[in-house]
């Protein structure tokens, strides 16, 4: 009897973002194989982009060699997801009618393989710790906070993804905090996110009785560069409600390591010491890391989380 031939097992795992879909072929070793990338178009609806991510899966299928087999296929979404069902409880309305789809089951029987769906911060967090530069030990206990448009993030508890009864979280985003400035109870991410920045900027100039306008926090830091009078203060502020929250999850979840993420990071070469400072002012012991994968995180997160939930030895 002829014997059958020794493969190294891949996933293929799929990052569906809101402008773009990145796919990607990863071996256990966390090795890249294939990756491709293609426009999401989300304002076509689910419909639509669950075509583009079986056009993603369909090209990186035809790039496995004959000395590989896939053993299952991983996908971060945004939005609440149920990682055992791999269905989307709840999203933002950037993809129309995404809520509800059913991730797992759609793949499942497309592809009579193995499916792993969930957030797309908890991935990112995974893909941070299996391939990141955080030098931690086995089983880490971890919290990432990604700062974009809005607030996310992920926490880890001894090496596992903790999701919580109803998949919620990590949205720290939509928690609550008082704001003392405004005297008004506001989202977290109102005030600590890129768009918070902006809302800080604009927080500033109404109360000096300038004119105002909406403004977003890229915008921000350019005239903080220029040397902006009022970004220079809405900076130092918006570094206050981050180390709040910070120091929050340093004492509520006391982790290794809290990893900051998400497109804010990018200008980080003007708040980060100011950051720091604020930290070691409340006495913050937990080391806090910037996110060194970009936006490889994800895929590599998805593809490590195939490995684990169908027990493929690393």
């Amino acid at each position: 009897m002829a014997m059958r031939p020794i493969t190294t097992p891949v996933a293929i795992a799929v990052d569906i973002g809101g402008t773009k879909i990145r796919g990607a072929l990863i071996d256990r070793d966390a090795n890249m194989l294939a990756d491709t990338r293609l426009a999401t178009n989300a304002s076509l609806g689910a419909s639509h982009v669950l075509g583009v991510i079986v056009e993603s899966v369909d090209k990186l299928q035809e790039q496995v060699s004959a000395d590989h087999s896939v053993c299952g296929i991983g996908l971060s979404s945004a939005g609440v997801i149920a990682p055992a069902s791999g269905l989307v409880v709840s999203s933002a309305p950037q993809i129309p009618g995404w809520a509800g789809t059913p991730l797992g089951a759609y793949f499942r029987e497309r592809y009579q393989l193995p499916v792993v769906a969930d957030n797309d911060a908890n991935c990112a967090l995974v893909g941070e710790i299996w391939c990141g530069r955080h030098s931690l030990s086995a089983n880490p206990s971890a919290v990432m906070l990604t700062l974009g448009t809005g607030l996310g993030g992920a926490v880890l508890t001894n090496g596992r993804l903790l999701t919580g009864r109803h998949h919620l979280t990590g949205h720290f985003g939509i928690a609550r905090m008082w704001d003392r400035h405004s005297q008004t109870e506001v989202k977290v991410e109102h005030l600590v996110s890129g768009t918070g920045l902006g809302n800080v900027y604009q927080q500033i100039v109404a109360a000096s009785e300038q004119v105002g306008h909406a403004i977003g926090g890229a915008a921000v830091m350019e005239l903080f560069v220029k040397g902006d009078v009022n970004a220079s203060l809405a900076l130092e502020r918006w570094c206050e409600h981050l180390v709040l929250q910070v120091f929050n999850l340093h004492w509520m979840i006391d982790p290794d390591v809290i990893i900051i993420g998400g497109g804010m990071v990018d200008s980080r070469k003007h708040w980060w010491p100011m950051f720091r400072a604020g930290l070691a002012a409340r006495g913050v012991q937990a080391p806090v890391a910037v996110a060194t994968m970009g936006n490889d995180a994800g895929v590599y997160g998805a593809a490590r989380l195939v490995f684990d939930r169908f027990a493929v030895a690393l």
